[in-house]
């Protein structure tokens, strides 16, 4: 069996092995399908990663497994458990002749094993007395990439939040109750360029630039056989029907009524050659996406009006000096309000000599406007006394191919009451803030018998605990609730079956809640695509997963 690099809390010392097992030849083909989401950069992000880990149940392994596959870097395991009888009925990543061994580093060596790459460390010490230590073992938290709570009382969970929020380092703490998981995601600010976020294409058909229109204006539909007709790009079919109806109208093209769209589109069916003709009822099916005036997203919108992106100086974030270079590069008359094009454009109907012709010049004007940002990105540095390399190319390269996809995220505190924001009536508006409130009954239950509901420490039958501890937990839950002046009748049932639950970690379950935690520690580590934003919810025996 393949052995951690540290065995317990009293290696202090040791050091993550940087032997790779594999070359990168090898890597390109094991990751070939991870690498096709979220490219090389997500990928080295991910193998430069750190994961602190508090806790070793099934939670946990089975979250560090689906971040192990795909090359997770480092990952730490904080916990001082022994492995039992039910970690070997329930916890896959432990063996029988783990039994009374380190829980912590039994899943560790096992883990370890399904991806040579990766580099695992266990520290057999209880995570409330890891957090108030201070020395060297200490300050592998504020250097971490991403902290994980695993089914840990809520004094860790609110001790970690507060720590990782002031040093702006992402965390998730999630708990399972049976058939019901809990995820919560805090982090004070995370900024995406590579949110692979849908839109419409960026065509510019209603202000097109001088190279597209020049290009259009070259091609004389009039003058063109059937054949030739037939594949004219969607792009030149708009641009030729928005100036023929607006001629037609006498008026200019913008701020056009849905009716106005529309009779472009019956334009377009007119000046088709044959009835149907594919690129002119393409071009038609695809006036409501491109004869609309062009505006910037509103989530865009949003970090271009944010005050972090008004003030800058040499502790600003790269992602903060790019947006403000881009509010100057949107200020400026070159710019006319619109956002750097990215240069990719659709597939459609066409010649392959005039979608090559096409491709050309939308690339050009990508180029053209990088160049224009690019200047403007100067001037932020020299503002902020930082050298003009402080920004690497391909950042810059990055942010221009994604200006129109750009995300903010902030969520709230896990130290933050709930009921002094909005996320009580998401919930509700969810139908998952009994759940919630149940969760954190349970907290509030836990710190006061020092046991989860339904786990029996005394001579008590099981039914009459059940019963006791269902209606303390309810009154727990409304008591709550009432806080967050919020209200919600809690179901009796629903009480009863966190009680009966006792709080077990299910494997199937697990194995449910540990994928959604990795895809988004998966999502937060690479800064690309949009995790959630706060609290999600799983009742498997409901049919319910929500995320608030």
């Amino acid at each position: 069996m393949r052995r951690s690099l540290s065995v317990n809390s009293q290696a202090l010392n040791t050091k993550f092995d940087t032997k790779r097992m594999r070359t990168d030849s090898d890597k390109a083909q094991l990751y070939d399908r991870q690498l096709r989401l979220w490219q090389k950069d997500g990928q080295a992000a991910l193998e430069g990663a750190q994961v602190v880990v508090f806790g070793s149940s099934t939670l946990a392994s089975e979250s560090l497994k689906n971040l192990v596959l795909p090359g997770v870097g480092q990952f730490v395991v904080v916990d001082d458990a022994l492995v039992s009888d039910s970690d070997i009925r329930t916890n896959f990543f432990v063996r029988a002749a783990d039994c009374g061994l380190s829980r912590a580093q039994a899943i560790v060596d096992n883990l370890c094993e399904m991806n040579p790459d990766v580099h695992g460390r266990a520290i057999a010490q209880a995570p409330a007395e890891f957090i108030r230590q201070s020395g060297p073992e200490s300050e592998l938290l504020d250097s971490a990439s991403l902290v994980l709570a695993c089914a840990q009382p809520e004094t860790v969970v609110q001790a970690l939040a507060a720590r990782c929020w002031g040093a702006n380092i992402p965390m998730i703490a999630v708990a399972n109750a049976g058939f019901i998981a809990e995820i919560r995601t805090a982090v004070r600010e995370h900024t995406i360029v590579e949110s692979h976020a849908s839109g419409r294409p960026d065509l510019r058909v209603m202000a097109p630039f001088t190279a597209l229109r020049e290009f259009a204006d070259s091609i004389d539909l009039d003058a063109l056989d059937s054949t030739d007709l037939a594949h004219v790009p969607l792009v030149v079919l708009l641009i030729k029907a928005v100036d023929r109806w607006a001629a037609a109208n006498n008026t200019k093209p913008s701020g056009l009524s849905l009716a106005q769209i529309a009779e472009i589109a019956v334009l377009l069916r007119q000046m088709a050659p044959t009835p149907g003709e594919e690129n002119f009822e393409e071009a038609a099916n695809a006036t409501n996406a491109n004869c609309t005036d062009y505006e910037i997203p509103d989530e865009v919108k949003a970090i271009l009006d944010d005050a972090a992106a008004k003030t800058i100086d040499a502790q600003t974030s790269n992602f903060w000096l790019l947006v403000n270079a881009l509010r100057r590069y949107l200020e400026s008359e070159y710019a006319q309000g619109m956002l750097p094009h990215s240069g990719a454009i659709p597939d459609m109907k066409a010649d392959t000599a005039s979608y090559v012709s096409l491709q050309r010049i939308y690339k050009q004007k990508a180029e053209s406007d990088k160049r224009q940002l690019r200047c403007h990105l100067h001037e932020v540095l020299h503002d902020a006394a930082l050298p003009t390399d402080h920004v690497s190319s391909e950042q810059l390269d990055a942010f221009c191919k994604n200006a129109s996809k750009l995300r903010l995220i902030r969520t709230h505190s896990l130290t933050q009451d709930i009921g002094e924001s909005s996320v009580a009536q998401d919930l509700q508006a969810e139908g998952a803030l009994s759940h919630y409130a149940l969760f954190r009954a349970a907290d509030k239950f836990a710190a006061k018998h020092g046991r989860c509901p339904g786990i029996a420490d005394t001579e008590t039958s099981m039914d009459e605990l059940c019963k006791q501890d269902t209606q303390e937990l309810l009154a727990m839950a409304h008591d709550l609730v009432s806080a967050w002046q919020v209200d919600e009748e809690i179901s009796s049932d629903l009480a009863a079956e966190f009680v009966r639950s006792g709080f077990m970690e299910l494997h199937n379950m697990s194995a449910v809640a540990g994928g959604v935690v990795a895809q988004e520690a998966i999502k937060l580590i690479t800064c690309q695509y949009v995790p959630h934003n706060g609290i999600c919810i799983i009742d498997t025996a409901n049919n319910l997963m929500v995320s608030c």
